[in-house]
């Protein structure tokens, strides 16, 4: 991973041993938030790091950098709800999955072999541990990006919050449903919502997020798949070690999604190509402009 020059010139020991802590830290909190059951939520997240960039010196720069993302993300959230009630039909694209899979269903599949509806499972714990990630996942690499290079913060910012706003459009104009929806006749279970019933705890959401109307028909694409994806492809080339992580981190939630039955594979790959689109098209507004000031 590339370093930047410490700030107080503390050596490398030092650094090493900061992200250790930070690394920690975050754990902690995001354990003992699942445990309590309180949702993950971007604030949340944000004011953590934002104690962490306060330790680090450069809080009033974090308030500068993030606020407007955090403002804007919130944005995006706000639009998602509101597309599900814009009133367009609703689609169902089993039929391209079938397809896709000598007209079996992923989803289908893995439930019959790995789920009982009388017990939680190790994997549905892990599955919907990786599925309340979904926020803090590209949130946290990009404060690892924003304390080392805060132009490449930036480009992978355009291009989380450009993928995001497409996506909002895909889900305007060409909602879809979620496996647990469109095939609860074949057997299909919302594995995430009967695991939170079976342990027992009651999610809790600040007042203010409650009231964003997550959007159910906003399956396609899947930016659950998408954003661990994105990140991995801004973590590539400088972030070698990170980005091998990523990898195999998008790899286990895609499938942790079809399993849930949040979303179908189809979703998935949908998702990937949004994170290569945004990357493409923020990389040649970079390369522009690099040409214009030159």
């Amino acid at each position: 991973m590339s370093s930047a020059k410490p700030e107080s010139g503390s050596p490398a020991g030092d650094r090493r041993l900061l992200w250790l802590g930070v690394a920690a830290y975050l754990t902690l909190i995001f354990a003992v938030m699942l445990w309590r059951g309180i949702s993950i939520e971007p604030q949340w997240v944000v004011l953590a790091l934002l104690l962490v960039a306060v330790a680090l010196g450069r809080g009033r720069v974090f308030l500068t950098d993030w606020l407007p993302f955090l403002v804007l993300f919130f944005g995006y959230e706000i639009m998602r709800g509101f597309a599900g009630k814009a009133g367009f039909p609703i689609h169902d694209v089993s039929g391209l999955e079938r397809a896709l899979f000598a007209g079996t269903l992923p989803t289908l599949t893995l439930q019959h072999m790995f789920y009982d509806p009388s017990r939680i499972a190790p994997w549905d714990w892990v599955g919907m541990v990786l599925y309340f990630l979904h926020f803090p996942l590209p949130i946290v690499v990009g404060f690892v990006f924003w304390v080392n290079d805060r132009s490449h913060y930036w480009h992978f910012i355009s291009a989380l919050l450009l993928m995001s706003f497409v996506a909002f459009v895909t889900y305007l104009f060409f909602p879809t449903a979620p496996p647990w929806y469109e095939n609860q006749g074949e057997g299909v279970h919302k594995v995430i919502n009967e695991t939170v019933t079976k342990w027992g705890v009651s999610y809790i959401v600040s007042p203010f997020y409650s009231n964003l109307n997550p959007n159910k028909f906003a399956a396609f694409p899947s930016l659950h798949a998408a954003f661990p994806a994105l990140a991995a492809i801004y973590a590539w080339r400088s972030y070698r070690l990170l980005a091998y992580g990523l990898v195999v981190y998008t790899a286990c939630i895609w499938l942790a999604v079809v399993y849930l039955g949040e979303h179908y594979f189809v979703d998935v790959l949908a998702g990937l190509a949004y994170a290569f689109a945004a990357t493409a098209v923020v990389a040649l507004v970079v390369a522009r402009r690099a040409r214009r000031a030159s």
